[in-house]
């Protein structure tokens, strides 16, 4: 055991035409184990591949960092693999591609949502990594945009009519966008409570049969 977890690594075969991945040492893995014992998670810890594969204990690593971010009631726990592969997708598109700059590609997710040994170590660097470089550059932006702000007003600088057409237009576009982000996300949301309705009628009637063959069994115990 390391950390709370299995230490969980994929050999690859060696030979010609086979890509072999390097491993994480046990010093890195030892590292990770310990970084995501100390994110306080939804859920007890036993198996990382199982854990994480419907991308909930994901989202809620990088929503600890970035709580603004990350909305986690997009991210519904399950075990279908569609759903699991929909909450991925969700959130490549609405955090990791937005707020850190990349995107775990569909093969990745695949392995994910399979709990293939080793996937969800390598997804896990890759996100630590840019957590890390996030968090470092923060101080560096607020510097420059505070350099910006202070030099601005020592002197003004003429802008052509031209100019002015195209920022305007440039805030159109931009306003836009932000107008489609929102329906887009207003979808989502409607899919994701929309699954959780389907969620729960099951579990209804799962209640109700229950109820119906207690119901028997008293009937049955009576005569």
């Amino acid at each position: 055991l390391v950390g709370s977890w299995l230490v969980t690594g994929k050999q690859q075969p060696s030979g010609s035409g086979v890509v072999i991945e390097r491993l994480p040492m046990a010093d890195d893995l030892q590292e990770l184990y310990c970084w995501i014992d100390s994110i306080p998670l939804s859920r007890a810890k036993k198996n990382i591949a199982r854990d994480f594969s419907d991308g909930v204990l994901f989202s809620e690593v990088v929503h600890h960092f970035f709580p603004s971010k990350v909305d986690l009631h997009n991210y519904i726990s399950t075990n279908s693999v569609s759903k699991k592969t929909y909450n991925w997708n969700t959130l490549n598109r609405k955090v990791l591609k937005k707020v850190l700059g990349y995107e775990i590609d569909q093969d990745e997710i695949k392995q994910l949502v399979g709990g293939t040994k080793g996937a969800i170590e390598k997804a896990l660097m890759k996100v630590k990594s840019k957590i890390h470089r996030k968090k470092q550059a923060r101080p560096a932006e607020k510097k420059s945009v505070a350099r910006k702000t202070v030099g601005a007003g020592s002197s003004q600088v003429p802008v052509s009519p031209g100019a002015l057409d195209r920022f305007s237009e440039a805030h159109r576009n931009q306003r836009i966008d932000e107008k489609n982000n929102i329906i887009e996300d207003l979808r989502e949301t409607v899919a994701i409570l929309q699954m959780k309705v389907q969620k729960l009628e099951q579990l209804l009637r799962l209640k109700d049969k229950k109820i119906d063959q207690l119901q028997g069994q008293m009937a049955q115990a009576r005569r």
